[in-house]
């Protein structure tokens, strides 16, 4: 009798197994005529009975299934599911665990290349009208896509990551550059992006620690010495900052923007009212030179042409006041400290006069010229700034 009682059982279970795979064959026939909704039905019980719960096929072509629904255009079977395309990747996954001898794999790669591709196209033409937010979501999802097959799309998540820098969406764009680097994609630019976002995010420790690994893979690239350097600008370690510039200095020497960056520290520091004159002063001539080897190289420079005759302008402001504090009976110090202040006034002129030619309608340095002007008695010039002064504040 017990012999008979298994039997039966497994002959039920025989039963069973047989049957689900007939609504397996029903859901892929639904399928093949376009029967949406009844090949959902079917699957799903297919795919919730025990017996063909773990059977690759099935998997598969629910997953075929969903990503019809997800694609469709017809609205009746578009409002099946919210999540189709959830549901299709899920399905697909299912499908590969579930699939050893990788029986059904090429053709699973082919549905979800397809499917990259149509989130790749969209994602260009979100790019294109600079939607960049819908852009990286698009370029996002094409790399989840294909990553059921457990291939890494580092050119889509690239893609993400700098659309989503382009929309501000900083904790996005660190969480695919970090994807980047987990799936081993080897560039210079992914340690220097997550670097920037860390120094920004004030998290100087792990700023740090990927431009080192940067520097560790491309020991010489100039862009990682400069990314390391601008991390010790936002946390002040000055020398540090300069060590580094003097040597991009010395490995681009054509590069104008290291040596404003160089002029810009030199500059700070020649303000900074708790170094000694020794160092301001010394600091004042390393920056001049520095800004105007930044012009040496590009005459076009707004911001060194600008820097360059502000200096000037505050050198000079500063020598008044040294005047203005003098005895009233000092008149040949007095003197010799206006014309003095004067000479920085003369200098600043063509730097100014050329950045206003540069950005024509920079208030500040249209203040600075007319200030300028007045005190040299070019009553014309002051006249001619302030109608561009006008002009621009009623902009």
């Amino acid at each position: 009798m017990k012999k008979i009682a298994l039997t039966l059982v497994m002959v039920a279970a025989m039963t069973m197994a047989f049957g689900q795979k007939s609504v397996r064959q029903s859901a892929s026939n639904y399928l093949k005529d376009g029967k949406l909704d009844k090949a959902m039905v079917a699957i799903n019980q297919c795919i919730l009975d025990p017996s063909t719960a773990q059977d690759a096929r099935a998997w598969f072509i629910r997953g075929n299934v969903y990503l019809e629904i997800a694609n469709t255009k017809d609205e009746t079977y578009k409002a099946l599911d919210p999540e189709p395309l959830v549901k299709a990747l899920e399905s697909y996954k299912k499908a590969v665990e579930f699939d050893p001898k990788k029986e059904y794999f090429d053709d699973i790669l082919a549905k979800l290349n397809w499917q990259r591709n149509n989130y790749y196209n969209a994602a260009v033409e979100f790019y294109n009208k600079r939607d960049y937010k819908d852009a990286m979501l698009a370029f996002a999802k094409g790399a989840e896509v294909i990553e059921v097959s457990n291939i890494s799309d580092t050119l889509s998540l690239l893609n993400a990551a700098t659309c989503a820098s382009l929309a501000n969406e900083k904790s996005a764009a660190k969480e695919y550059y970090l994807k980047l680097l987990k799936g081993n994609y080897k560039s210079q630019v992914v340690y220097i992006s997550l670097s920037d976002i860390y120094r920004q995010e004030k998290d100087s420790t792990n700023a740090i620690k990927y431009v080192r690994m940067g520097q560790a893979a491309y020991p010489n690239d100039l862009r990682l010495l400069l990314t390391e350097t601008n991390i010790y600008l936002t946390f002040n370690n000055t020398d540090k900052a300069l060590h580094n510039l003097e040597v991009a200095k010395q490995k681009d020497s054509a590069n104008y923007s290291v040596f404003f960056a160089l002029g810009t520290i030199y500059d700070n520091i020649s303000n900074d009212s708790s170094k000694t004159p020794e160092v301001r002063a010394k600091a004042f001539d390393n920056a001049i030179k520095t800004y105007k080897d930044a012009l040496r190289i590009n005459p076009e420079y707004f911001e060194a042409n600008y820097n360059l005759g502000a200096m000037y302008v505050n050198k000079a402001a500063s020598i008044n006041d040294d005047a203005n504090k003098l005895p009233l009976d000092a008149t040949e110090q007095f003197d010799k400290l206006k014309k003095e202040a004067d000479s920085y006034l003369e200098r600043a002129l063509p730097f100014l006069e050329k950045a206003t030619e540069l950005q024509p309608d920079d208030l500040n340095t249209l203040f600075s010229l007319k200030q300028i002007y007045g005190r040299t008695n070019k009553q014309d010039k002051v006249k001619e700034v302030q109608e561009k002064i006008n002009k621009a504040q009623n902009k």
